[in-house]
């Protein structure tokens, strides 16, 4: 794999398939087309042809993911931090706060409360930000963030969503890039903390932890850059005042304002940079019905994006290069009917008889095989590592239906509110989640169904008539591999449990563990969470047992009052206890939070990271960053700026 990762090599083996590719297509369309089923046949050739386009709008943006580095951050420049909010916890802002807290450039952090709460204005005071709302939530997201500018003067502004914390050196790695005075923002990776939600999936020696917009995230955006097409995704990201204001700030009337807004600034003559590293972590959907909340708000987004003023393919302004990058962005959210086709085309092979190509089973594979085998080999080394075959199908097939509920909005625009996506679980979740399978399964069952069909004529036994078996064994096969992504697809939904209402995260500790009556005895820290511990200690304690555990954190130890909630025996005679933290002073909270959410999601990727760097290519991901630079000046923090130069003081400081 290391070799195929080579820029030489992966744009070798790219260029290849694309010929190829066209080639076959020639072949498909002016050698194979079946007469006897005209409809069906251009109906798959038209979703082959659709597959090809895709695969060389992926060639474009991914042909070149070298990144330019930022120069030093300009000491002296004021920035606000803006962390907008509806209705989230206040658990999940009181993270982001703290994290906004040890911040090392100067800056000031504001509070957009769409949600007018007086709690939140509460915890905003008590954590020194400045607190800002409007009277009512209309424009959403990109109305929200349009009030905030008159009302606030700084000349860079910091956009993060409620659960989205930023590293202390967020601004210290990203604010060098704005030396060069046409650049309007730099976006971000969202990358994520809770490694067990729907969209992640650990995959030994490789990239852990992978998510369903990895390659997105960290291959194609970064290949935008080239073109100047970076798109603006919202959090985390840093945006120029001066540019957002020339364009009359953020665009509002989509559902998906990164978008219209990237277009506007890039076709007047800015500049948008995609910076690779993940310096900010949010909370990934728990849940399948929070993903596809989620999806269906792009989805959404991108059709009354395409049916706007400014549709890339025809704004003035854009090169062609920018154009077909927007195209082939937009253009995943059209994929579920080229899917939809390669799914029912074995069901109607089998059921009715009719074959969408004229040619024998054997010369069509003899075509169709080459052509498959180089795309996906094209696929591998373009993705440099992010690129998943099995586990794109199967969260290809997740987002089936919900990509083409979007889809309709192309033909009728909807001016219903914005859905927020759901951020934290609700009872009675797995009930839901079995609803949400509910047309997978119904799809898994007309795949069986055909398979059956098929297997009965094989065998002499149906009803259907094939005039050739070598059709009739294709499509059962495909029907075979259609049936596992599928069955995959469901299992993934179904097989997540939901118990736990915060993430715990896997970290690495050293504890002592002492009860009233009993002298403290070690332990070993195995997760944690705001809520409770799990240890692995030589002595068994009893249910219900106070306790109180004692963490060595970096930056000094934290001692706190808990009740042992669970316990189970090892095999080595060592015991496993859950203990559920009970009441501590709001200094020992946000300690233990800032440990939690500022540097265990780095440990976590890091660790990952060195793994990947250690098996496969330099162009992997990020290893562990050197410590935040300093940066002194004049600024405008609400408070005196920390200057945190390990994770000892930002634990011990927060």
């Amino acid at each position: 794999m290391k070799l195929l990762y080579r820029p030489g090599v992966a744009r070798a083996v790219a260029a290849l398939a694309v010929v190829y590719l066209v080639a076959y297509l020639w072949w498909r369309g002016t050698a194979s087309l079946n007469p006897a089923s005209p409809i069906f046949s251009i109906v798959v050739l038209a979703a082959e042809a659709f597959g090809a386009v895709s695969f060389i709008l992926f060639v474009l943006m991914a042909w070149d993911t070298k990144q330019t580095a930022p120069g030093q951050s300009p000491p002296g420049r004021s920035v606000d931090v803006y962390v907008l909010t509806h209705d989230e916890d206040l658990e999940v802002l009181e993270a982001t706060l703290i994290g906004c807290g040890v911040l090392t450039y100067p800056h000031t952090t504001y509070v957009l409360d769409d949600g007018r709460r007086p709690a939140v204005a509460m915890l905003v005071a008590r954590l020194g930000c400045r607190y800002l709302t409007r009277p009512d939530a209309s424009g959403a997201w990109a109305g929200n963030l349009n009030a905030a500018l008159p009302r606030t003067d700084g000349d860079f502004l910091v956009l993060l969503d409620a659960d989205t914390v930023p590293q202390p050196d967020f601004l210290d790695r990203t604010l060098g890039y704005f030396v060069d005075e046409r650049v309007a923002l730099v976006q971000l990776p969202p990358e994520f903390y809770n490694l067990d939600s729907i969209q992640h999936e650990a995959r030994a020696g490789g990239l852990t932890p992978w998510h369903d917009q990895a390659l997105f995230d960290r291959v194609i955006q970064p290949g935008k850059n080239r073109w100047n097409a970076a798109v603006w995704c919202g959090s985390p990201s840093i945006v120029r005042r001066a540019a957002l204001t020339s364009i009359g700030g953020v665009a509002t009337g989509t559902r998906t304002a990164g978008l219209p807004t990237s277009v506007r600034l890039q076709a007047g003559g800015w500049k948008t940079v995609y910076h690779p590293e993940a310096l900010a972590y949010g909370i990934a959907p728990q849940t399948l019905h929070a993903f596809n909340a989620q999806r269906l708000r792009w989805a959404e987004g991108a059709m009354q994006f395409l049916r706007s003023r400014d549709n890339p393919l025809i704004v003035p302004g854009l090169s062609l290069a920018q154009r077909l990058s927007y195209l082939g962005s937009v253009a995943s959210y059209l994929d579920p009917y080229r899917k939809l086709v390669y799914l029912a085309t074995p069901v109607v092979i089998l059921a009715t008889g009719l074959s969408p190509w004229r040619v024998g089973a054997v010369e069509f594979l003899a075509h169709w095989a080459p052509c498959f085998a180089l795309t996906l080999l094209a696929n591998v080394a373009l993705g440099r590592g992010s690129f998943d075959y099995l586990r794109g199908e199967k969260y290809g097939v997740l987002k089936l239906f919900t990509f083409l509920r979007g889809s309709v909005r192309l033909a009728w625009p909807d001016r219903g509110a914005l859905r927020a996506t759901p951020r934290q679980q609700v009872a009675a979740v797995e009930a839901r989640e079995r609803r949400v399978v509910l047309p997978h399964v119904a799809l898994l069952a007309l795949e069986v169904g055909a398979g059956l069909v098929g297997l009965a004529s094989l065998l002499g036994a149906g009803r259907t008539v094939h005039p050739r078996e070598g059709d009739l064994l294709l499509a059962l096969g495909w029907a075979i591999a259609n049936v596992a992504v599928i069955w995959l697809a469901v299992n993934t939904a179904l097989r997540r449990l939901y118990r736990r209402q915060s993430y715990r995260f896997p970290v690495t500790l050293t504890a002592t563990i002492a009860t009233p009556d009993s002298p403290a005895q070690p332990a070993a820290v195995q997760d944690l969470s705001l809520y409770g511990v799990g240890v692995v200690a030589a002595t068994a304690l009893a249910f219900g047992r106070p306790c109180a555990v004692t963490l060595d954190l970096p930056g000094g130890a934290l001692r706190v009052r808990g009740e042992v909630v669970n316990t189970r025996g090892l095999q080595d005679g060592r015991c496993r206890l859950g203990i559920q933290f009970i009441l501590f002073s709001p200094e020992e909270r946000a300690r233990l939070i800032a440990f939690l959410f500022i540097i265990a999601p780095r440990y976590q990727r890091n660790r990952a990271a060195l793994r990947f760097q250690a098996k496969g290519p330099s162009a992997g991901p990020p290893t562990a960053r050197p410590a935040p630079r300093p940066v002194t000046g004049p600024g405008n923090a609400t408070r005196p700026a920390t200057h945190p130069r390990d994770d000892a003081r930002i634990a011990g400081q927060a």
